[in-house]
């Protein structure tokens, strides 16, 4: 799959439909697995889509002997349980659901960005908001990811033993 990019605006329809950029659906819907978008709120709010493929690989993540931990738990049972499938209609729209809209805090009108591997859909003002702020601290929002990047590839240090 490509890496996703780019910035949409778009406007839920009358019917809470809500037209996939054709860049998109392109990149990650294929024939083999039907035309199908996985859509789940993930991190600080936002509505991931991704496709069936994509979303089956994130999951494993969590591994099953983590289960013994309440949070593990809790975590599972609303990546997987909160999941839906949202079928991509002939006109390349999805149904995002009432639901779905409202534990996002979707309004009518959407951004619709590709971030590598998946969609997220924001509501637009929110969205300009967070782009106005983050603008302001790029360049050290820049260094703490590349030291944070550069910390997880460190090799763990081991500690000798006398």
């Amino acid at each position: 799959m490509r890496t996703l990019k780019g910035e949409y605006f778009r406007a839920l329809d009358s019917k809470s439909r809500l037209a996939i950029p054709a860049k998109f659906r392109e990149a990650m819907l294929s024939s083999d697995e039907g035309f199908v978008f996985v859509a789940v709120r993930m991190f600080d709010g936002v509505l991931y889509l991704y496709s069936q493929k994509q979303y089956d690989r994130i999951l494993p993540q969590i591994e099953t002997p983590l289960e013994v931990n309440e949070e593990v738990r809790n975590l599972k049972r609303l990546r997987y349980g909160l999941a839906q499938e949202l079928e991509v209609d002939g006109l390349g729209r999805v149904l995002i659901p009432e639901n779905v809209q409202k534990w996002c805090g979707l309004g009518k009108e959407v951004a619709v960005l590709g971030v590598d591997d998946h969609v997220e859909v924001w509501d637009r003002e929110r969205w300009q908001t967070f782009v106005e702020k983050q603008l302001t601290e790029h360049d050290q929002l820049a260094k703490r990811v590349i030291a944070l990047q550069r910390q997880a590839a460190a090799p763990a240090k081991v500690e000798e033993t006398k």
